[in-house]
């Protein structure tokens, strides 16, 4: 059938996902199947119409899903794709607008679904979207779980680091204590030193820790399917004038920037808190990315806090809020936590200091 613009009417109810009388939505992306079910299984779909739910999958996991997701009808694929299942489904169901995740769908599943004679294909992400961008409070306490690993981890970082270590060393010492903690990496870790903390996504490579090097790293623990990400950048051994004076103002630049964002601003009025003060300060021009990104199940999900946003924050959302200023050559400061958004102002779910650490 012909693709149009519509709404498949996709809400939450009590945790649990439902549709509008007559239509559907089908789901294949591995991070909205676990949004869904929270069961993280790549290799199936789910069906939604109205208030039934199918969950489509192979007899390799029907017997731990049918344990786990008692909310869904579990049905074998069989010989069948999990979209060509899926469209067979809608069609008995009656449904007659069914939606798809339009900007993650691949080519042939969206020509599988396309095809099926019996109803009007939707695009369905933004609606999906809406509905990730608020956080529930398990999804907030999943995410405080995560980032007490991360905040653990960088405690411990500060007694590991020393001169001769390599960005790769530590890295790998972070990933491994959150392994220990029961977590895997949110994304991959960032450690540099000295100049290469004027690029804001350093890889880790063989650079050694010399003294009076800057020190930039920014990781986040996976737990339970929830992420937390955060950044801090410290000295060892001293710090110069010059980096003293672009910590400052990084830090002022969150520290403001927290103190005044809240539900209903838009991405950019976000943004633009912390750029303000930067410019002020003279590193205006220094500031080369957005002031911060949502994250749940994936690291970068939306809303975003970007000059490119006009749209208004929601009430529920979770973003990082990480401000950064970056001198070519010389070093880089970033600053991130994670914070909650309320009508009325943000909280901070991430415990590590931010003052100016020199250690050695």
């Amino acid at each position: 059938m012909k693709n149009k613009s519509g709404t498949t009417g996709l809400n939450i109810v009590s945790g649990t996902p439902v549709t509008e009388k007559n239509k559907g939505v089908v789901v294949l992306d591995e991070a909205n199947l676990f949004y869904f079910t929270r069961y993280s299984n790549a290799d199936a779909a789910i069906l939604i119409t109205g208030d039934k739910r199918y969950y489509i999958c192979d007899k390799r996991v029907s017997e731990e899903a049918g344990e786990l997701l008692e909310a869904y009808e579990i049905v074998d694929a069989g010989a069948l794709s999990y979209a060509e299942k899926a469209a067979e489904l809608a069609k008995a169901a009656g449904i007659a607008e069914l939606g798809y995740e339009d900007e993650r769908i691949s080519h042939r599943d969206y020509l599988t679904l396309s095809n099926s004679a019996g109803y009007v294909l939707t695009p369905s992400e933004d609606e999906i979207r809406a509905l990730r961008a608020v956080k529930s409070e398990y999804e907030l306490e999943c995410v405080r779980n995560a980032q007490a690993v991360t905040d653990a981890v960088f405690g411990e970082l500060l007694s590991y680091i020393a001169p001769g270590k390599s960005e790769r060393e530590v890295k790998a010492f972070i990933d491994a204590r959150m392994a220990e903690k029961g977590a895997s990496p949110a994304f991959d870790t960032i450690v540099a030193f000295g100049a290469n903390t004027s690029k804001p996504h350093a890889h880790a490579g063989d650079n050694r820790l010399e003294e009076r090097d800057a020190v930039t790293v920014d990781f986040g623990a996976k737990k339970d399917g929830y992420c937390s990400d955060m950044t801090r950048s410290f000295v060892y051994g001293g710090a110069c004038e010059e980096y003293v004076n672009l910590y400052e103002a990084v830090l002022e630049a969150q520290k403001t920037a927290i103190a005044n964002i809240k539900a209903g601003m838009s991405g950019a009025e976000c943004h633009a808190v912390a750029a303000d003060v930067l410019e002020a300060r003279g590193y205006g021009e220094y500031f080369t990315h957005s002031l911060g990104h949502s994250l749940g199940v994936e690291i970068h999900e939306l809303p975003a806090l970007s000059p490119r946003n006009p749209l208004p924050v929601p009430a529920g959302a979770l973003t990082s809020v990480e401000p950064g200023a970056y001198i070519p050559g010389k070093f880089g400061v970033r600053i991130e936590d994670i914070v909650a958004f309320e009508k009325d102002r943000v909280y901070n779910l991430t415990k590590s200091p931010k003052n100016l650490i020199i250690l050695g």
